[in-house]
């Protein structure tokens, strides 16, 4: 069990349980320092942080965000630390806050022309405060009873590609990296084995100032632990691990249930400490 985690989801995008929940069940399973990496908001992050203090858990502030490779794959950047009141931050997550909801329109139109119709008022219900996602509409696919779980859902219907998928416009890698780091942050690289190509993305990501990789992501075995973290070796990043959980699938990593070693915790929360001391825009919340 790791005492860091830093990738957890919460109701503030597509995860299941609220903030400041996502918190105490962190503590609950020996998790000493976290971030909360929603989905296109930072809505969260103040929930958590104050669930933070009444657990004892060090809560980062994070980011997750989605981006185009030229390749035709995506890759997803965490940012840690970055300023939640920057201008151009926030009026970029605003955008695919409402490329989100664009697709998901689009999904269900799907879904119907495939015998599945479903009331976008229901799914917007699921998805309560956050943008609607693919996950919100796996749930009322199941709760319709199309389908016995989210996993399936997304196997048979809502992957990347799939009959029922959607595209929606997202930025380019190195646009995603400098509007991180801009707004102080420290941007990471998010579970590197769905890259169609880890070795030429991570080489283009680091050249473009990505500060890291999650080298210790929860479904990574000792082969792909010493992969990820030669590469980040190889190109000065800092590694970083995280759970990725979202309350959502029938088998899932809880918080805490990753390989990550306790002094990669110190080295990564060392790193970005002196990031955020070199930024004037940086936060430590």
């Amino acid at each position: 069990m790791a005492r860091g985690d830093f990738h957890l989801h919460s109701t503030a995008s597509d995860g299941t349980l609220p903030p400041a929940d996502v918190v105490a069940l962190a503590a609950s399973r020996g998790v000493e320092v976290m971030a909360l990496t929603d989905h296109d908001t930072t809505a969260g992050v103040a929930e958590a942080q104050a669930a933070g203090v009444a657990h004892g858990v060090e809560v980062i502030a994070g980011i997750e965000i989605s981006t185009d490779l030229a390749d035709g794959g995506d890759a997803h950047l965490l940012g840690y630390f970055a300023d939640a009141a920057d201008e151009a931050l926030q009026a970029q997550l605003e955008r695919y806050r409402t490329g989100r909801a664009e697709r998901g329109r689009e999904i269900l139109r799907k879904l119907e022309g495939l015998g599945f119709p479903l009331a976008w008022e229901r799914v917007t219900a699921i998805a309560g405060r956050a943008a609607v996602g693919r996950p919100h509409v796996a749930r009322a696919m199941v709760e319709a009873g199309y389908i016995d779980n989210v996993s399936l859902a997304f196997d048979h219907y809502l992957f990347t590609g799939g009959p029922a998928d959607a595209p929606r416009k997202k930025l380019p890698p190195a646009e995603a990296v400098a509007l991180i780091r801009d707004a102080g942050g420290v941007a990471v690289l998010a579970h590197p084995r769905y890259l169609p190509d880890p070795p030429a993305a991570i080489a283009m990501l680091a050249a473009a100032g990505l500060h890291g990789i999650e080298v210790y992501y929860k479904d990574h075995g000792p082969e792909e632990i010493a992969r990820f973290g030669q590469l980040a070796a190889t190109h000065h990043l800092v590694p970083t691990g995280g759970s990725d959980y979202h309350g959502t699938k029938q088998v899932e990593h809880l918080p805490g249930d990753l390989p990550l070693p306790s002094d990669a915790v110190d080295a990564f929360l060392s790193f970005a400490q002196r990031e955020w001391s070199q930024h004037p825009s940086g936060v430590s919340e």
